[in-house]
């Protein structure tokens, strides 16, 4: 048996300026170069993303190290601090800042 508990997240605040952070990312295409298939990575083919520093800069929370490059502890394995990006809380940032372009349509 389950059972459903609902939970309440305790409201820091909204997301501000989302329109500012997004217009710092870029959407770019790339393939991975030779060093990834020393990590087990062997898909050349073209991928599409955004840039993990870049990303760090403006909404740390949606970034962490790489898998591959992490101890037990935490720590970069390599020395190079490879990350990652969590696509999935990027989300937060674009739903903010679709309403603070119609804010800015409406406005108008």
């Amino acid at each position: 048996v389950f059972f459903l508990i609902k939970c309440k997240k305790n409201k820091q605040k909204e997301i501000e300026n989302a329109l500012d952070k997004i217009l710092q990312l870029k959407g770019v295409y790339y393939t991975q170069n030779a060093l990834a298939e020393k990590f087990g990575y062997f898909d050349y083919n073209r991928q599409v993303g955004v840039i993990a520093q870049d990303v760090q800069k403006i909404l740390p929370e949606a970034v962490t190290g790489a898998p591959f490059d992490i101890d037990k502890d935490g720590n970069s394995i390599s020395g190079e601090k490879y990350l990652t990006v969590y696509y999935e809380k990027i989300i937060p940032l674009l739903i903010q800042c679709i309403k603070e372009l119609k804010q800015l349509i409406d406005s108008k």
